[in-house]
């Protein structure tokens, strides 16, 4: 079990591991509330959990353009919103468990070049965006499969 454990902190550690096991957890989560909370099939669950997953897949990079973007434009607007971005991101790598830093300096490193804020937009458009879509598809769902009984 420890070598799993080890495996699954390194996997953690890489960007696209984050984004797979994050993916994978929230399509567990909507595949368990449609199975207790509907009468969807589990075909339907299944294909509701892969088009959630697809749709995370897509919102992720989207969510994080839009959130970067949006914080370059409030950095323009008010210079001094990075220094207190550029706070809050060193507390987030410097502080809390080690395990929870290591994992923001990988969600944080491809944007290091950018200014504190559009980071900072970029990874809460990256965290937030996936978990939307997802979530909209997996609440979406038993409303189009299966006809009126999950209307």
């Amino acid at each position: 079990m420890r070598a799993a454990g080890a495996k699954l902190k390194e996997l953690y550690g890489t960007q696209l591991g984050q984004d797979t096991i994050e993916t994978l957890l929230g399509g567990t989560v909507a595949a368990g509330g449609q199975a207790l909370f509907t009468d969807m099939t589990p075909e339907e669950i299944a294909i509701a959990t892969v088009l959630g997953m697809g749709a995370a897949t897509v919102g992720r990079p989207l969510g994080g353009r839009i959130g970067q973007a949006v914080g370059t434009r409030i950095a323009k607007a008010h210079p001094d919103v990075n220094d207190y971005s550029q706070s809050i991101l060193d507390k987030l790598t410097s502080q809390g468990p080690s395990f929870s830093q290591e994992a923001f300096k990988t969600k944080l490193k491809p944007y290091a070049h950018l200014p504190a804020a559009a980071q900072y937009g970029q990874m809460i458009g990256r965290q937030d965006g996936d978990n939307i879509v997802q979530a909209l598809v997996g609440l979406g769902a038993p409303l189009f499969m299966g006809g009126d009984e999950n209307a």
